[in-house]
């Protein structure tokens, strides 16, 4: 749980995660959501050993795991939920309303999917949970966790959609963050990172308090 200087409830999704240890320490801490990804070039990328892994450890807690796909076919999908049935399922490419809607039917689970700053006020997307907007990655970069800050002073939520607000987040501007987006919910990921896949507890509970 995590609580501003006004006592806003703000939920926290760590994502990225691969380490069985850091894994337990975050449910303990009560941090709402860790992200599991599933994109191969990603170097948090989880694969099916360390998923059989998480689901022997964390079975019972599997509501609180989001499971983050790049243009996945509803096959990829099925077979990691086969081997985890996580709770929520996050679309981090390209993904087009007749994907979201049948992902949605299919699976019967949240849908967060990404989008970019500049895209989230004029979006036409529907039937999601929440819109996670990240920072738009240049060529060479992946699609998410990149440690792109994006200007959150030009933020508008005129829609009033539901939103988590990612990109670059740390503990040393997530204040400012929160302040100029008003955002109840936000995602984690490079900046409680020593290097690229290798989260710290200390830059975790750091951000966290």
């Amino acid at each position: 749980m995590f609580y501003n200087h006004i006592m806003k409830r703000i939920k926290i999704k760590i994502c990225g995660q691969t380490n069985l240890a850091i894994i337990d320490h975050v449910l303990q801490l009560g941090v709402d959501y860790q992200g599991l990804i599933f994109y191969s070039e990603s170097p948090r990328f989880v694969n099916e050993e360390i998923l059989i892994n998480i689901r022997n450890s964390f079975n019972e807690y599997q509501d609180r795991f989001v499971g983050v796909f790049v243009d996945p076919t509803f096959e990829e999908i099925s077979s990691k939920l086969d081997f985890f049935n996580f709770g929520s399922i996050q679309l981090h490419g390209n993904e087009t309303q007749d994907f979201i809607n049948e992902c949605k039917k299919k699976f019967n689970k949240p849908i967060f999917k990404s989008i970019y700053p500049n895209d989230f006020s004029k979006t036409i997307l529907q039937n999601i949970d929440y819109y996670l907007i990240d920072s738009k990655p240049s060529r060479k970069q992946m699609p998410g966790g990149n440690n792109s800050i994006w200007d959150w002073t030009n933020f508008n939520n005129t829609k009033k959609l539901p939103f988590i607000l990612s990109g670059g987040l740390n503990s040393s501007n997530i204040k400012d963050a929160i302040r100029l987006t008003g955002a109840n919910f936000i995602d984690i990921n490079s900046g409680v990172e020593v290097e690229p896949g290798e989260k710290t507890l200390t830059l975790i509970e750091e951000l966290i308090s």
